[in-house]
């Protein structure tokens, strides 16, 4: 595959989590109370939803000739191809389980690729607002099918809403211990989803400024990250730089926002302003 040319690989994405958003829905219409769900770590919820999106998803782009690796929060699969292991997928099949098994809205389905470590293409999908974001390094990000541009956020951060996401309660009990959380009192707002995939969507969009995520893998938050950083955002550690997306293990801390917010939350966050 000549790199840069990703067309087949990004339609395949795009069925993947249509076909992640059908089964959820289906799931999520019907009843969550009838779901079977288990921890298979402590506080780390999965239903039988999960399973079922994560089977689809492999399905799709199975049966899309594409090949790679699936690094996937449920499973791990390797489809072949002749792409000596350069294209892995980063899928998380329902991100929001939590809310999803409660009846809540704010869930999504992630869906990144890596060429040789590169993230090169993403495609994030909110199904209880009918919502696909895409991303194609090179191409541009469309909202549903259709061009997308932002104007982007223009505010100080105090004048605005961000996302916060802290798994755990030893993560919490250990931030606030601490004063790592401090900053969140610089804030007009912080808010909580139990997921990535719907915070960045809000962010991609232009309808929340940022979200800061802690002990998060790059599985959960390279879909919506590639979407806006593409738009104009930023995508960083908690120091502001850079992120290295070729890891697969536990990023500490991850802040994605519009440029004056990001500068200002990261000096919030490491107290250089």
């Amino acid at each position: 595959m000549p790199k840069g040319n990703y067309e087949t690989y990004m339609e395949a994405a795009r069925s993947a989590a249509l076909a992640a958003s059908e089964v959820l829905m289906s799931r999520f219409r019907s009843g969550v109370q009838n779901l079977s769900s288990w921890e298979k770590s402590p506080g780390a919820l999965v239903t039988e939803a999960d399973i079922e999106s994560d089977n689809a998803i492999a399905d799709a782009l199975r049966a899309s000739g594409c090949g790679g690796v699936i690094i996937s929060e449920e499973s791990n699969v390797d489809l072949g191809g002749s792409n000596d292991g350069a294209i892995e997928w980063l899928i998380d099949p329902l991100c929001g389980t939590v809310p999803f098994s409660t009846g809540m809205n704010h869930w999504g389905v992630n869906i990144a690729m890596r060429d040789a470590g590169e993230l090169v293409l993403s495609a994030l999908a909110v199904p209880t607002s009918e919502t696909l974001l895409t991303a194609e390094v090179g191409v541009g990000v469309k909202l549903d099918g259709e061009n997308l541009e932002v104007a982007g956020i223009n505010r100080d951060l105090g004048e605005v809403a961000v996302g916060l996401e802290v798994d755990g309660q030893d993560m919490w009990r250990s931030l606030l211990e601490s004063g790592g959380l401090d900053w969140v009192t610089r804030a007009g707002q912080a808010n909580g989803f139990s997921s990535a995939a719907y915070p960045l969507m809000l962010v991609a969009t232009g309808r929340m400024a940022a979200v800061v995520f802690y002990r998060i893998e790059p599985m959960h938050v390279a879909a919506g990250s590639l979407a806006a950083m593409m738009l104009g955002a930023r995508a960083t550690d908690g120091n502001g730089d850079a992120i290295d997306w070729s890891r697969d293990d536990e990023l500490p801390m991850v802040v994605v926002g519009w440029p004056r917010v990001h500068g200002q939350l990261i000096e919030a966050i490491t107290g250089s302003g």
